[in-house]
């Protein structure tokens, strides 16, 4: 199974520039609602599929985010980097 993950922000406007940031660097992502059991931070989160996750790691530092959540099985749980 493959692992996913979400990256949550502090506001809407973050979570855009990541958006863009993401797309620039050819990184796929699906725009989601932030799941309210993790935050009621920004309403819009990314979620991230494996490979997509290490490519986001590389570009991480120039994004403002507020955290990331690993899913296991059907929880998420928040990591650091």
């Amino acid at each position: 199974m493959e692992k996913k993950y979400i990256v949550t922000f502090k506001n809407t406007h973050d979570a855009i520039k990541a958006e863009e940031r993401c797309k620039e660097n050819s990184i796929k992502i699906t725009v989601i609602p932030t799941p309210t059991y993790i935050t009621l931070s920004c309403g819009i989160s990314i979620r991230l599929e494996n490979g997509a996750f290490e490519q986001f790691k590389g570009i991480c530092e120039n994004i403002d985010y507020k955290s990331i959540y690993q899913q296991e099985s059907n929880e998420y749980h928040e990591i650091k980097l």
